[in-house]
């Protein structure tokens, strides 16, 4: 009994011990979260370590330009383009119009998984494809089998959108390939993860797209001021199952041998195209539905397939969405080590990400966690443009830019509207990111910051504050000092407030904001 006295009395012991280690550990962090949190923060800025250069901000016409498009909704179509694509709005330059694959054509209404009670009849989208012309897979290649008169609610918003002259690129992009083209004979997979294009169509799906494309281009393009480059994304998505049920809108899944086989011959028709018609559209490449990592088939594995093709090297850029990997730090770290380490020379483009949630959340902290998402993936991944997925949604559910209440016409927005224009308004092609770091690497301030400079010179810079109001002073601006420094800041309580002061060398940041620093 006595020697387990002892020895209960030695445990004791070291258990104080690692007590009180642990206790000066907990005050030692504090301490140092105390100083890192709390003391005069510090982005040391160098204006000849030029980043990518940034080609711009949009959003996509998916699904509800079909029904605000029509001639009764005129007025609200005309302010929610404004608010998009004007100057006194977002001032997008790109504009994301969907490719439908004909899941709105009449003869489909019985059929599942249109049939289905209460399938949102706005996610079934119109071809320009004449369905009743078909008898055989080369009809597609013949440019009479289509009706250009059709998706006119569509094409009027896009016709308004670019007149409004902002617009700098154009992305013609595709959920799935047109239905008779499928092995299910609709627009999504009759079993998940099917892949649901023939291989027999693989030609005939990218004329498909490409004369679609043309003529659009023809129609609305070609004679403007100033004509936008032109993009054609044949695929969206790829990984995900896009069949079985649940089914919900057009979509179809790709293997990725299987995409990157049709790469091949999409490409090939590209090239052919351009060719003949002295055009020069660009493939968009893959639209990946994220970039994280997983057991199955990941951004990886389809990356992997395409490069083993020809076509791969001649890829500027390859586009991505954030879904899942959200505000993460830690996956577009991962994800930005392996672009650098296995494909240094292409750059990357986000192209569609919205916070997917129930409900609509008009608070500063949503429109911060947006902020976050973009200003990550500007500085994280490179990323060179950034869009965002509905343009316009009837609400109830987190995916909308700009808000439309039929019922009601009004056009309104939530706080994300604006923390999303602190960085649109203010960023344009051609503006170059340069290096910034934070004095807080640990992250524990809760501040996030960009800088861009303008091909004039000017400084763009950026910043998101996640907590209460700090002092930062910006380091390697010294040739601005004394100038006058234009504010822009978005609060819980103001949107897009303007101010400005004489800089000395920092900023205020204020409680729980997104702030547009400018300096001539």
């Amino acid at each position: 009994m006595k020697e387990l006295s002892q020895k209960g009395k030695k445990a004791v012991k070291i258990s104080l011990i690692v007590i009180a280690i642990m206790l000066v550990l907990c005050i030692l962090g504090i301490a140092v979260y105390s100083i890192v949190a709390f003391a005069p923060l510090r982005l040391n800025i160098d204006l000849t370590k030029e980043k990518q250069t940034i080609s711009g901000f949009g959003a996509s016409s998916a699904w509800i330009y079909q029904d605000l498009g029509k001639a009764e909704h005129e007025e609200q179509a005309d302010e929610a383009l404004e608010m998009l694509y004007g100057d006194s709005g977002l001032e997008l330059s790109i504009f994301r119009y969907n490719i439908g694959g004909g899941s709105a054509d009449a003869s489909l209404d019985d059929v599942w998984p249109y049939n289905n009670p209460g399938f949102d009849k706005l996610r079934r989208a119109e071809s320009f494809f004449v369905a009743e012309n078909y008898s055989e897979p080369s009809d597609f290649l013949d440019e009479s089998n289509y009706d250009f008169e059709r998706d006119a609610a569509v094409r009027g918003m896009f016709e308004k959108a670019l007149a409004l002259g902002n617009i700098e690129k154009v992305v013609f992009f595709s959920n799935s390939p047109h239905y008779l083209m499928t092995h299910s004979g609709v627009c999504t997979g009759s079993e998940e993860y099917q892949n649901n294009l023939k291989e027999e169509f693989y030609e005939e799906y990218s004329w498909y797209l490409l004369i679609i494309t043309n003529h659009l281009y023809e129609t609305y393009l070609k004679d403007l001021p100033s004509v936008p480059e032109v993009w054609i994304s044949p695929v969206n998505e790829p990984q995900w199952k896009w069949g079985g049920e649940g089914s919900s809108q057009e979509g179809c899944h790709y293997d990725p041998e299987v995409l990157a086989a049709f790469y091949d011959v999409f490409y090939e028709q590209l090239q052919k195209f351009n060719a003949e018609k002295g055009t020069s559209f660009k493939l968009d490449a893959f639209e990946s539905g994220n970039y994280l990592y997983y057991l199955d088939y990941d951004i990886r594995d389809y990356l992997d397939e395409m490069s083993k093709y020809d076509y791969f090297a001649e890829l500027d850029e390859i586009s991505v969405h954030a879904y899942g990997a959200n505000d993460s730090k830690y996956d577009r770290k991962r994800f930005a080590r392996f672009m650098e380490k296995n494909y240094p020379e292409l750059m990357v483009a986000s192209s569609e990400f919205c916070e997917m949630e129930w409900g609509e959340f008009n608070t500063i902290e949503s429109g911060m966690f947006l902020a976050k998402v973009i200003l990550r993936d500007l500085t994280m991944i490179d990323a060179v443009e950034w869009s965002w997925w509905l343009s316009v949604a009837k609400g109830g559910y987190n995916d909308g830019l700009v808000y439309w209440n039929e019922e009601s016409g009004d056009v309104y927005v939530l706080k994300r509207y604006y923390t999303f224009a602190q960085m649109s308004k203010f960023l344009n092609s051609g503006d170059k990111r340069v290096e910034a770091k934070l004095s807080d690497t640990a992250g524990w301030a809760g501040v996030d910051a960009v800088v861009f400079v303008k091909p004039d010179g000017s400084i763009v810079a950026i910043f998101i504050n996640d907590g209460k109001e700090k002092s930062l002073k910006l380091n390697g601006l010294d040739a601005f000092v004394g100038s006058t420094a234009q504010v822009t800041y978005t609060t819980q309580a103001e949107n897009l407030a303007e101010d400005s002061f004489t800089f000395e060398g920092g900023i205020t940041l204020r409680e729980n904001s997104v702030t547009t620093l400018v300096l001539q």
